[in-house]
């Protein structure tokens, strides 16, 4: 954040008002590839002040999962797919720490450009060998790498690329592979195929979902979760908005190479809470299930009533 604020300077910047409604129209319309053919700096400098903040929340949180999930996963080289300013390679090191190497690429030259002055404020030091290869990632061949992120990229490459730009990153996966997406229904059914082609590909899920199976949800339901954003003032100018904040939704997808450890449920509602009883929606092994957990389940309940959409749970009752 230090790095951006020097980029963006200090004060208020009407001059990227214009910019900053163009990249919310695209992102609402979910058609940001249309403008992949060129970020001008105004562009570029409307994306670090109004998406940047939610991209880096959520990719960090994917890999905070990951982090925990793999406790003895310290990864040495690194992909950043459709890189960005760097945003998800700045969420990596944050999670893991310094790594070897890490190839970013990115096909738009200005974006790139940015990306490598805010590096000089401190991602460099924490990647031995950085290197910014300018293409498409759904057209490259890739080396071989630890961890390998795709965030806010899958929905850009088109339909008729999505499986084949896949199997090249799943091929480049040496461990984990990681997909972000927004979280809407295009957004999850983009990933929902991407999951069952993983799977046929010799893939284990480690994330979101409690198990390799056939997905559960179908029809009008999606599977998505949100992170809470801190605006800053220049963020809340841009969008006009009042709250200091805003509640990005993603959907995403871990795809490992290895099996995780224990399967815990999923919570993909709200807990509803009752008189002495929870009520969750909880996606498991045995599919999409509500649950009832009441007092008499002692922990399980505490920890029932705390628990917040998104959240695993060991589940053992069943009434």
């Amino acid at each position: 954040m230090a790095a951006i604020e020097a980029e963006l300077g200090e004060g208020a910047r009407p001059d990227l008002k214009e910019p900053a409604a163009v990249l919310s129209r695209r992102y609402r319309s979910e058609s940001l590839s249309a403008s992949r053919g060129g970020f001008g700096t105004g562009e570029g400098h409307a994306y670090l002040a109004t998406r940047l903040p939610a991209t880096f929340a959520v990719t960090r949180r994917v890999l905070a999962e990951l982090a925990e999930l793999r406790p003895a996963f310290r990864p040495e080289s690194l992909i950043d797919l459709g890189a960005g300013p760097a945003t998800a390679s700045w969420a990596a090191v944050d999670v893991f720490g310094p790594v070897r190497r890490a190839l970013l690429v990115e096909r738009d030259a200005s974006m790139s450009s940015l990306g490598a002055r805010l590096a000089e404020s401190g991602l460099n030091e924490l990647v031995a060998d950085l290197k910014w290869l300018r293409g498409d990632a759904g057209d490259l061949e890739l080396p071989e790498s630890d961890l390998v992120i795709a965030s806010y990229l899958f929905g850009e490459l088109g339909r008729e690329r999505e499986m084949v730009s896949l199997k090249t990153w799943w091929t480049a996966t040496r461990s984990e592979l990681v997909i972000v997406e927004p979280g809407t229904p295009a957004g999850f059914a983009r990933l929902r195929a991407a999951r069952s082609a993983l799977i046929s590909w010799g893939a284990y899920v480690a994330a979101p979902c409690p198990h390799d199976g056939p997905c559960p949800m179908e029809g009008s339901d999606w599977c998505h979760f949100a992170v809470r954003i801190d605006r800053s003032a220049l963020h809340r100018d841009l969008k006009g908005a009042r709250l200091g904040y805003e509640d990005e939704k993603y959907s995403y997808l871990i795809a490992s190479r290895d099996q995780v450890g224990a399967r815990l449920a999923r919570l993909v509602r709200s807990t509803r809470l009752h008189k002495g009883h929870v009520r969750l929606v909880v996606c498991e092994e045995a599919g999409l299930n509500e649950r009832v957990i009441s007092r008499r389940d002692g922990d399980l309940y505490r920890r029932a009533r705390d628990a917040r959409w998104g959240d695993r749970l060991e589940i053992h009752s069943s009434i």
